[in-house]
């Protein structure tokens, strides 16, 4: 719901069955035309290979910047769509509109 602020617990670092995954979407807020560091961490510690990787940024006014080919160079994965960059006001069906529009199965 736009407006409401939603707290989700971490309770595991590692998804389950994560070689089962063949799609990741990777979503982070921009700082500056930069990923936050902790996004760096993330992509070395799994293993991206044989994967398809689709990132995108949230920012009221930062552009997407080199964020996106500094995560695509880490992750090594087998396929990386292009980023994009939404503002904070995006709605689910513009967000929706973007996933579905890369083709990937099961978005």
């Amino acid at each position: 719901v736009a407006g409401e602020t939603v707290t989700v617990e971490l309770t595991q670092t590692t998804p389950d069955n994560w070689s089962s995954y063949d799609t990741v979407f990777i979503g982070y807020p921009i700082w500056w035309g930069e990923a936050p560091r902790i996004m760096s961490t993330f992509i070395e510690s799994y293993d991206f290979s044989g994967k398809t990787l689709a990132a995108f940024c949230t920012s009221a006014s930062s552009g997407f910047g080199s964020s996106d080919s500094a995560l695509r160079q880490a992750a090594d994965a087998s396929t990386w769509f292009d980023g994009i960059r939404f503002s904070g006001s995006a709605s689910a069906e513009e967000i929706l509109e973007w996933a579905n529009g890369l083709g990937i199965s099961g978005t």
